[in-house]
């Protein structure tokens, strides 16, 4: 029943496209057709009127027109005149009216049928009269003879000769319009099923249902979604995915290139197998998750889609609850231990050795010594930095903040030195390792703030300090997604600051980043600079 329906709507469509060709060229045949008729008529009018003037311009006609010989003279001129010019009679009359001169010779000598009495008062005549021999297209002049009128030259064509004429062009044109009429019905099928197969299969009225479908989809879901075509160029995009992609006017058409972030048209248009279709990207500031997905129909390709999440406040977020976390074991292993030094005290105390006791309590304080947050004064950061050194003790890493570390009293942490200090003090104690160190400088002067973070770890080889900026690389074989030094990237290129890449007094990488509180501008540009 719907092949049924569906061959029926094929067939209705292709009877309205060739209701439309057929139509046209009916409408333009009958044009043709009204046309050729004026033309014809006016050619044939052209015609007796030129024959009229003619023959009464003829000084035989003009001297013997009046005389008794005149049938004798005109007669054999106005037959002459009809065989030559085609025309269907030419008659000739005196001032009274009779024929000298008439295409049947039994009329001549009568009377003519039609009015002449506007010729023979010196007007021209060009119109239809009906006539013995039915209706005429007719031109009548008058003949002058002398400065008189002297009689009257009738010249007509039957309007049934016109109509013939009108029938032989119609017959030279029909095959033409008939020929026009296939090669249109032809086009209009092909048309058709060229149309069915770009739209792949779908009726016309089912176009409707789909685009309403995709609008109420695509405009209500919470994530981004692109789409691009063969050639590259953006087919789709849906509010989510411009505003988490900073995307402003008219970008529909135009090359994914132009218009979206270096990283995430990296994505969109990778040949990476399917276990990389999801990939954590930037895009300014954002941290996504972009799904890449072939668009088939019909076992051909479409083009992409990606699909994006924003993990900005996500990933914050679990950065913060990492620290937390690493905070309460780091509470919990010292509640623990902290029992166990007492009972030690304890056991001193109890057996009388306060010397010795006090000794132990010299030697667990001194142990004890490590970051002094609180040097940085202000709340915010010092708290992640103790929350990064109670992780770090827990990694088995000695977390130090440089003594020589100095702020403004006035100063406070905004969100993007939150940022740089704490994914680099992860990064560093990432490559530290176990039993390494981490040492952090910050100084916040009244106009320039410099962070510097070196650890004991590796290093970052020479040729790769260019790559570790860039979202996906990291210098931790198998761990983490490469984003944290590319956000520390982003925000200084925001800030127009510096960054420098060196080896560290502690043996492994010293990255240093500055930048002017005066130039927290919007500004692109940073410098990596790579030393010895």
């Amino acid at each position: 029943m719907l092949s049924l329906s569906k061959h029926r709507r094929r067939a209705q469509l292709l009877a309205m496209q060739l209701g439309i060709v057929l139509g046209l060229m009916g409408a333009v045949s009958v044009v043709i057709l009204v046309f050729e008729d004026h033309r014809t008529q006016e050619v044939a009018f052209d015609r007796v009127y030129t024959v009229a003037v003619q023959i009464a311009a003829q000084e035989a006609v003009q001297s013997h027109l009046g005389s008794p010989e005149a049938t004798e003279v005109i007669a054999p001129i106005a037959d002459l005149a009809t065989s030559v010019s085609g025309v269907q009679f030419v008659t000739v009359a005196n001032l009274a009216g009779i024929r000298v001169a008439h295409p049947d010779p039994e009329r001549i000598g009568e009377k003519v049928s039609s009015d002449h009495d506007p010729v023979r008062a010196g007007e021209s005549f060009r119109g239809t009269e009906v006539g013995p021999q039915g209706v005429t297209l007719r031109a009548k002049e008058p003949v002058w003879f002398e400065g008189k009128i002297v009689g009257t030259v009738s010249v007509g064509i039957l309007q049934s000769e016109i109509r013939g004429e009108l029938l032989e062009i119609v017959g030279d044109v029909a095959p033409w319009i008939l020929g026009a009429a296939a090669l249109g019905t032809i086009a209009s099928a092909l048309t058709a099923r060229v149309v069915r197969r770009r739209i792949y299969g779908v009726e016309p009225e089912a176009v409707a249902g789909l685009l309403q479908s995709q609008q109420a989809l695509l405009f209500s879901v919470h994530d981004g979604v692109l789409g691009v075509d063969t050639q590259g160029r953006l087919t789709l995009v849906n509010d989510e995915a411009r505003r988490l992609l900073g995307l402003e006017g008219e970008v529909l058409g135009a090359r994914a290139a132009d218009v979206l972030d270096p990283n995430v048209h990296a994505q969109l248009s990778s040949e990476a197998p399917e276990a990389e279709q999801t990939q954590y990207v930037l895009s300014g500031e954002r941290i996504l998750v972009a799904t890449r997905r072939e668009a088939l129909a019909g076992g051909k390709s479409l083009g992409r889609t990606l699909t994006l999440q924003d993990r900005t406040e996500l990933e914050s977020t679990l950065r913060e609850l990492k620290g937390q976390r690493s905070l309460a074991d780091a509470l919990s292993s010292q509640a623990h231990e902290f029992a166990n030094r007492l009972h030690v005290l304890s056991g001193y105390l109890s057996f009388g050795e306060p010397g010795e006791a006090a000794a132990y309590l010299e030697r667990i304080s001194g142990a004890a010594r490590g970051v002094d947050a609180g040097v940085l004064k202000d709340p915010a950061l010092s708290g992640l930095v103790g929350a990064n050194a109670a992780g770090a003790r827990e990694a088995g890493v000695r977390l130090l903040v440089d003594p020589e570390s100095e702020t403004e009293p006035e100063w406070r942490a905004d969100e993007d030195t939150l940022t740089v200090v704490g994914n680099l003090l992860s990064n560093a104690i990432e490559a530290a390792g176990d039993g390494g160190a981490v040492r952090l400088l910050l100084s916040a002067g009244p106009e320039r703030l410099m962070i510097c973070v070196e650890d004991s770890g590796p290093g970052i080889a020479s040729d790769a300090v260019a790559e570790i900026f860039r979202r996906g690389v990291s210098s931790k074989a198998g761990v983490g997604r490469g984003i944290g030094l590319a956000l520390v990237d982003r925000v200084i290129r925001r800030r127009a600051g510096t960054v420098s890449v060196a080896t560290g007094e502690l043996g492994g990488a010293k990255i240093t980043v500055e930048w002017n509180w005066s130039a927290a501008s919007m500004l692109p540009g940073h410098r990596a600079e790579e030393q010895a």
